[in-house]
């Protein structure tokens, strides 16, 4: 038998979600849409909350008298315990949730467990342990009264004050409302593509610099190099680096746990090809799946997914030909597909036929412009008009900046 000093519960959560609901009533009304009674272990505390479900608006008074009417509350513990609670309350109610639901699939998938272990010690074919197996795993799991549909007036006065496509700004109104156009959106995957060297991280941190100075935050997973290399270029501490995940799976927890704790704004995945994925499915499965991942991480989380991925140019394509175009997304069908919006970045000084001098580069115009541009360019949107102007920007010894005349050595080009 398991120890029941084993067993996964969080007791001081527990406490400080009933604490919460005898406190705080609107906190009680979203904690009741996210948890059913189940989720707690210590029965006394299940007892509790069940009594708080009876209630409008639970109080300790209102509580008591529920526990009374069933004759529950000397099992409880009485005035004693209930006022403990109510010094227990918490603000972070709804990542406190998540936890004791974890905690209840943990326990469900012991359960499950031990007891498919114990017919798999007895009179049973193999064909039927499975199907065992697989009845298990599909019950998994919290059932949550959780609201999924709305009606269009739901749907209306929801998005009066917290609207789920939201559109995030820059603050450059040539890239808000010329490339970005109508797609940087809250539950939007944005896919930066560039051939190596022309400018994926860098548009990535410029994009992320811009959203942090406006109060958003930023998870980056670093799958290239390490932490510390991203982390020396922001002074603030909106955005959360990790470098030590490569899974999807785990990736996708991280993810989770940054949003409930932080509210994410944006997740960028640098980069994109070096994500792995241990399921047992050939390599385009795999790379298919962690393109579908991605799309809907974005979209459970309501933030911008902002995956780089590397792209393969044709050997015959010469001068500005070589800037990335849709089709050179090799790496996956259907991480483009997926994409709601896919930008290129272009570095002309990386291409030898473009260079005219140590301070001149040519333009797609047959100009003139500084050594160190670098261009960003719309290659696909799902929705609104496509834009396939360019994006000018400088690169400096602090980043990507947007090109102006003080960068300009020119002439006025």
């Amino acid at each position: 038998m398991r120890n029941e000093n084993t067993v996964p519960y969080a007791p001081e959560i527990e406490e400080s979600i009933l604490g919460t609901c005898l406190t705080d009533t609107f906190a009680f009304e979203e904690i009741r849409d996210i948890i059913n009674a189940d989720v707690f272990y210590i029965t006394r505390n299940k007892m509790i909350y069940e009594a708080c479900l009876s209630c409008e608006n639970p109080d300790i008074i209102l509580v008591e008298e529920k526990l009374k009417e069933k004759n529950r509350y000397d099992e409880i513990g009485g005035v004693n315990y209930l006022s403990d609670l109510t010094i227990k309350a918490t603000p972070r109610h709804e990542y406190y949730c998540q936890i004791l639901i974890e905690k209840k699939i943990i326990r469900d998938a012991i359960t499950s467990a031990q007891s498919i272990l114990k017919k798999a010690n007895g009179d049973i074919d193999a064909y039927s342990l499975t199907d065992e197996f697989v009845k298990y795993a599909q019950n998994l799991g919290v059932k949550s009264s959780i609201k999924h549909s709305f009606t269009p007036s739901e749907i209306k006065e929801r998005d009066k004050s917290k609207p789920k496509a939201e559109k995030l700004f820059t603050g450059y109104s040539n890239l808000d409302y010329g490339i970005f156009g109508d797609s940087m959106k809250r539950g939007q995957t944005i896919l930066t593509i560039a051939d190596s060297g022309h400018g994926k991280t860098q548009c990535a941190l410029f994009l992320s610099e811009c959203l942090l100075r406006k109060g958003h935050k930023v998870a980056w997973f670093q799958l290239e190099g390490y932490d510390s290399e991203t982390a020396s270029r922001f002074d603030v501490d909106n955005i959360f680096i990790c470098d030590s995940l490569y899974d999807i799976e785990d990736i996708k927890r991280e993810a989770r746990r940054l949003n409930r704790e932080n509210d994410i704004d944006m997740i960028v995945f640098d980069y994109v090809q070096n994500i792995e994925c241990n399921q047992k499915i050939s390599k385009t499965e795999r790379v298919e799946y962690i393109s579908k991942e991605i799309q809907k991480l974005a979209k459970e989380l309501n933030c911008i997914s902002n995956p780089l991925s590397q792209v393969t140019i044709d050997d015959s394509r010469t001068g500005w030909q070589q800037e990335p175009r849709y089709n050179d997304v090799r790496w996956s069908k259907q991480l483009k597909q997926d994409a709601d919006l896919i930008i290129s970045m272009f570095r002309p000084s990386r291409i030898d036929s473009l260079v005219v001098n140590q301070e001149l580069v040519r333009d797609w115009s047959d100009g003139s412009v500084p050594y160190n541009s670098v261009f960003l360019k719309q290659s696909k949107v799902r929705h609104g008009k496509q834009e396939w102007k360019r994006f000018h920007m400088i690169h400096t010894d602090k980043g990507l900046k947007p090109y102006s005349k003080e960068h300009d050595n020119s002439n006025g080009c």
